[in-house]
């Protein structure tokens, strides 16, 4: 691990959590573990620190570990929780599922069993800490992207729009961006462009190059063309690869 992992371990049994934590420091010295001996106790602790992963038991007194899951994804609806429980059953698997558990391991005697644990807390954290950094930089875009003066559509590899910042919408005569949502950028090109804009397209996004500019006549929702050029890109928006296109009127 290149940085510490922070763990809470709630679970009824003190002498199992203090197991846990030792069978985990073994396989790295990059976990950072508290424990908790029960759920009340657990969202005390969360109240001033909150951990990279959660790790629960099922069976405990007062609340369970389902209850305990429902509780932090009222207010944390991403972070790591692995329901890590020694009552294997279909009903709590599923009952973990439906309240969007990160992860169910059923708990086992075997020493290798906590190289599992361990490879599947940090794997999820790595998880958590990538789509985390992917939602900023989808921030920071939009906070460039939105406000820009000129017309700016992104297109899947679908050819579908994904996004269009407000210039797009005001362009295109549309009222929203609702309006222009899924079409397929076809839709805003006379019919003479769209064989050549359908080829340039297809280049883009097969060899991931910038296409020079060109003038097409775009149009917009009520029907109307207006000429413009267009310059296209290749890039990446919430993780998935586009067609950048920029409009110049």
């Amino acid at each position: 691990m290149t940085s510490s992992i922070s763990v809470l371990h709630v679970d009824d049994e003190p002498s199992f959590t203090d197991l846990v934590r030792s069978f985990l420091n073994r396989q790295s010295d990059g976990f950072d573990i508290e424990t908790a001996n029960r759920v009340d106790e657990g969202l005390e602790h969360l109240a001033t620190d909150v951990p990279d992963c959660i790790v629960s038991d099922y069976e405990m007194p007062g609340k369970n570990g389902i209850e305990f899951l429902k509780t932090v994804r009222s207010k944390w609806s991403d972070l790591p929780f692995i329901l890590y429980t020694g009552k294997g059953s279909e009903e709590v698997a599923s009952d973990a599922l439906s309240a969007d558990a990160t992860d169910y391991i059923q708990k086992q005697s075997a020493t290798d069993h906590y190289a599992l644990l361990a490879n599947r807390i940090q794997n999820a954290v790595e998880q958590y800490h990538a789509q985390a950094a992917a939602q900023r930089t989808d921030e920071r875009y939009h906070n460039l992207v939105d406000t820009a003066p000129i017309p700016i559509l992104l297109f899947d590899t679908d050819s579908r729009l994904v996004y269009a910042n407000n210039a797009a919408v005001t362009f295109l005569n549309a009222d929203s961006y609702a309006e222009l949502e899924n079409e397929p950028f076809t839709e805003f090109l006379h019919s003479d462009d769209q064989e050549k804009a359908t080829e340039r397209f297809q280049t883009l996004i097969s060899e991931q190059e910038h296409a020079p500019e060109i003038e097409y006549r775009v149009r917009a929702v009520d029907g109307k063309f207006k000429r413009a050029t267009v310059a296209t890109a290749y890039g990446y928006y919430r993780g998935e690869e586009v067609a950048q296109a920029m409009i110049h009127h």
